[in-house]
C-alpha cells in the first residue's frame, strides 16, 4: 500500500519544485555566461598576441634584410679584399664610407641596432656605433644564418644577432670568408614593446618565452611569477599558437602564446581569471544569497502552515485514532488560536459524552459477564464432584484404604483451591498444580497411563480462569485413556509466542475421525445441548468471554495417536 501524501507534504514538496528549476536555471546560465566569457577573452587575448608578434616579424625582417643590403654592396666587397686598396688613405676613406652607409640604413629601423662588418683577412671590424671588438672566436662560434639570443653578462646587455657572409661557404670556417656582415639589437627593444603592449593593454601581463633561457620581461613585471609560468610551459608542447590554463599556486591563470617567425620565441600573456570571473562571481553568490533569504522566508512560512493548520490536523488525527484504538478519556489540550479552536472544543465534548456512554456499558457488560463466568464455573464443580466422589465409592468398595486416603486428600486439596469463590482468576501453576492433583486421583484409580507436564516457567506467573485445563483432562481421561486398551501416555506443554499462549494436551487414545473433530469443534460455538460435552465447551465458553474471539479450544490428532486439544488465549495487557 503506498502511503498517502498528506496537504503540508504536497505543499512542501510544491515549493522546492519551484525553488530548484530557478537555481537549475540560473546555475546554467551562469555557467554559459563564464564559458562564453572565457572563450571571448581567449580570442581577444590571442590576436592581439598575433598582431604584436607581427609587428616584431615587421621589424626583425627589416633588419635582416638590412644585412642583406649591406653584404651587397660594393664598398664593403672591396673593404674584404686585402690588395685591392693600395694606400692606408684609400682604406681609411672606404672605411669611412661604409660607416656613413651603416649609418644611414641603421637610422631606417624604429630599433636601435648596430651593423657590424667583420673583415677576416684583415682582421679588422666597421660598425656604425664604434663599439664593437674583431675576435677570431666569435666568428668560429657562428655556424648559422638564422637569430640566435646572447644572453646579457656581466659587461653587455642580453641582444639578438644574424650573420651573413660572402662568399656563400660550406663546411669551412668564417674567417676564410671576404666579409661577414652582422646585424643586431638588443633585448631591450623588445622590452620596449612591452611596455607600449601593456599600456595599451591595463591587464596586460606579458613576457618573451624560449625554452632553454630565462623569460625576457619588464623589470616591472613580477619576476617569479614569469620564472614560475615559464617552468610549466617548459613541461608544455606548444604550437604556433593557443591558450591554455595553468595553476600557480592557489591561482588559476589564463595563458594565451603567439610564436615569432623570425625570432621563434614566444610572446607570452598571462592574467589570473579569478580577476576576470569577479564580476560574475559576484553576481553568482548575490544570486544565492538571495534565493538563501527567500528559502528562509519560505521555511518561516512552512513553520507557521505547519502551526496554524498541519500540526491541528495531525493533532484531530490522533484524537480519532486514539478513539479508534479505546482510549475515550484522550482530550486535546493544545490551542491554535484559529478557527480549530472550535473543532477541538467540540471534540472533546464529543469524547467526553462517548467515555459517559461506554463506561455505562462497559459496567453493565462487566456486571452481565461475571454473573455468567460464576454460573458456568457452577456448572463445573458438581460435574468434577460426582466422578470423584464415584472414584472414592469404587476404592472402598475394593478395600483399598491407601488409594482412597491419598485420593481423598487430593480431593481436600482440590476443593480448598476451587472454594476460594472471591476470585474467578488464579495463576496457571495452581492451575497445573490442581492438574496433578487430579492425575494422581486417576492414576491410582486405572494405574496404566502415565503423564508429563512441561510448562515454561514464564508462563506459571500468568492468570488464568478457573478449572481451565482440568476439564479437559478429565476429558482425556475418560474418553482418550479408559476406552483404550493400551497402555495411555498423556503429556501437557505450554508455549509462548508474540503475546499468544498455549496449552497443548496431547493422549494416546483412540483418537477421533476427521469428521468427528469437525463437528466437536463447530459444537463448541453453538449453544450447549443434553448430548454435548459440558466441560469442554463451559471452557471453551469462558475463554471466549474473558478474552478474544481468537481464543478458545482448538481439536486436531494427536502425534501420539490419540486426540490433541490445544487452549489459546491472548494475555490482556
Amino acid at each position: 500500500m503506498h502511503p498517502r501524501w498528506n496537504t503540508f507534504s504536497k505543499m512542501v514538496v510544491l515549493i522546492v519544485l519551484f525553488i530548484l528549476p530557478v537555481v537549475m536555471i540560473y546555475s546554467y546560465t551562469n555557467y554559459v555566461s563564464v564559458n562564453t566569457i572565457r572563450q571571448e577573452l581567449e580570442d581577444k587575448s590571442l590576436s592581439r598576441l598575433s598582431f604584436f608578434t607581427s609587428q616584431i616579424d615587421n621589424i626583425v625582417d627589416q633588419l635582416s634584410t638590412l644585412s642583406i643590403i649591406v653584404s651587397k654592396d660594393s664598398s664593403v666587397k672591396k673593404l674584404g679584399e686585402a690588395v685591392a686598396l693600395a694606400s692606408s688613405f684609400q682604406q681609411l676613406e672606404a672605411q669611412e664610407e661604409v660607416i656613413q652607409k651603416l649609418g644611414l640604413l641603421s637610422v631606417t629601423s624604429s630599433w636601435k641596432n648596430s651593423l657590424i662588418i667583420y673583415l677576416p683577412k684583415t682582421k679588422q671590424v666597421i660598425s656604425n656605433d664604434y663599439l664593437s671588438v674583431y675576435d677570431d672566436g666569435y666568428l668560429q662560434e657562428q655556424t648559422v644564418r638564422s637569430w640566435s639570443y646572447h644572453p646579457a653578462g656581466s659587461e653587455q646587455d642580453g641582444y639578438f644577432s644574424k650573420m651573413l657572409w660572402s662568399p656563400l661557404l660550406m663546411n669551412r670556417s668564417l674567417l676564410e670568408a671576404d666579409a661577414v656582415v652582422e646585424v643586431r639589437f638588443r633585448e631591450s627593444n623588445m622590452i620596449r614593446m612591452l611596455n607600449d603592449y601593456k599600456n595599451e593593454e591595463k591587464n596586460a601581463n606579458s613576457f618573451f618565452y624560449k625554452k632553454g633561457f630565462a623569460p625576457i620581461r619588464d623589470e616591472r613585471a613580477q619576476a617569479h611569477l614569469a620564472e614560475r609560468i615559464a617552468s610549466l610551459l617548459d613541461n608544455q608542447e606548444l604550437g604556433k599558437s593557443g591558450n591554455q590554463t595553468l595553476d600557480v599556486g592557489t591561482e588559476s591563470y589564463l595563458i594565451s602564446f603567439a610564436q615569432s617567425k623570425s625570432l621563434e620565441w614566444y610572446a607570452v600573456d598571462y592574467q589570473p581569471l579569478e580577476q576576470v570571473l569577479t564580476p560574475i562571481k559576484k553576481s553568482r553568490n548575490l544570486f544565492y544569497v538571495a534565493m538563501v533569504f527567500v528559502l528562509l522566508f519560505e521555511l518561516l512560512a512552512i513553520v507557521l502552515l505547519y502551526n496554524q493548520v498541519q500540526k491541528p490536523i495531525l493533532l484531530l488525527l490522533r484524537g480519532v485514532q486514539k478513539i479508534q484504538t479505546g482510549s475515550y478519556s484522550y482530550r486535546l489540550s493544545y490551542r491554535p488560536r484559529n478557527e480549530f479552536d472550535y473543532l477541538f472544543t467540540k471534540f472533546n465534548e464529543m469524547t467526553d459524552e462517548i467515555q459517559r456512554l461506554i463506561e455505562k456499558v462497559y459496567l453493565e457488560n462487566i456486571r452481565f459477564r461475571e454473573a455468567k463466568l460464576k454460573h458456568l464455573q457452577s456448572q463445573i464443580n458438581p460435574h468434577f464432584l460426582a466422578n470423584s466422589l464415584l472414584f472414592v465409592k469404587n476404592m472402598i468398595a475394593i478395600q483399598d484404604d491407601q488409594a482412597a486416603t491419598k485420593m481423598i486428600l487430593k480431593l481436600a486439596e482440590y476443593f480448598r483451591y476451587i472454594t476460594k469463590l472471591e476470585h474467578t482468576l488464579s495463576t496457571l501453576e495452581e492451575e497445573i498444580k490442581l492438574v496433578e492433583n487430579y492425575l494422581t486421583i486417576q492414576n491410582l484409580r486405572i494405574q496404566r497411563f502415565h503423564y508429563t507436564i512441561n510448562i515454561p516457567d514464564s508462563m506459571l506467573p500468568l492468570l488464568v480462569p478457573r478449572l481451565m485445563i482440568q476439564p479437559i483432562v478429565e476429558n482425556t481421561i475418560i474418553h482418550g485413556i479408559e476406552k483404550s486398551l493400551n497402555y495411555g501416555i498423556i503429556q501437557i506443554t505450554g508455549e509462548e509466542e508474540d503475546g499468544t499462549y498455549r496449552i497443548i494436551i496431547d493422549d494416546s487414545g483412540d483418537g477421533m475421525s476427521a469428521e468427528g473433530i469437525h463437528e466437536l469443534q463447530t459444537r463448541m460455538t453453538e449453544p450447549l445441548d443434553q448430548e454435548g460435552s459440558c466441560g469442554l465447551w463451559n471452557v471453551h465458553q469462558r475463554l471466549f468471554y474473558q478474552y478474544d474471539l481468537h481464543s478458545g479450544l482448538t481439536f486436531e490428532a494427536s502425534p501420539l495417536g490419540g486426540l490433541r486439544v490445544t487452549i489459546t488465549w491472548r494475555q490482556s495487557v
